[in-house]
């Protein structure tokens, strides 16, 4: 007697909801494995900074770590937290850091823009390490100089590099 028709209406939407959930799923996978090659990266540079690689996860404590493998004094720490004066530190440590590594300003400054990129150089480069002139403070003297080419003190009547082999002028 009575005829109930059952159609249930759906919008197209349905499409468009599982097209959004699937990119939102890819770029998360994406975002995840940059920060891991990131961590990865930084691993490596506090390894080579003579740090131990665990120390650049742990919160505050790896901005402290690399306080001292800039040589820069640990009350930096408290610029972190007032604005713009945390800019300034950002920019310092990081070019002190492409400094410490024998890299330019220039690098330093892309470690800040790029770090994807200038960490990976950073790590991975196989001729980046902190120069010992850098790590130790160390001040020529009239009876030794330094290698132009990786940092070692040479004796100053030396003409080549015991470590390297280059000509030290």
């Amino acid at each position: 007697m009575y005829d109930y028709d059952y159609y249930t209406y759906t919008s197209g939407s349905d499409g468009w909801i599982g097209t959004v959930t699937m990119i939102s799923t890819i770029m998360w996978l994406i975002i995840m494995a940059v920060c891991i090659f990131q961590i990865i990266c930084i691993w490596k540079i506090y390894k080579k900074a003579g740090k131990k690689g665990w120390e650049c996860i742990i919160p505050i404590y790896s901005n402290i770590v690399l306080l001292e493998i800039v040589d820069l004094p640990l009350w930096y720490i408290v610029l972190f937290f007032i604005p713009f004066a945390n800019i300034y530190v950002i920019f310092k440590i990081y070019i002190e850091l492409a400094h410490k590594f024998n890299k330019s300003t220039g690098f330093g400054i892309g470690l800040i823009f790029l770090p994807v990129i200038f960490l990976a150089i950073l790590a991975f480069e196989k001729n980046s390490e902190i120069s010992p002139i850098a790590n130790e403070n160390l001040t020529a003297t009239a009876s030794n100089k330094f290698c132009p080419k990786c940092g070692s003190i040479v004796d100053a009547d030396s003409d080549f590099c015991a470590n390297c082999g280059s000509k030290v002028e």
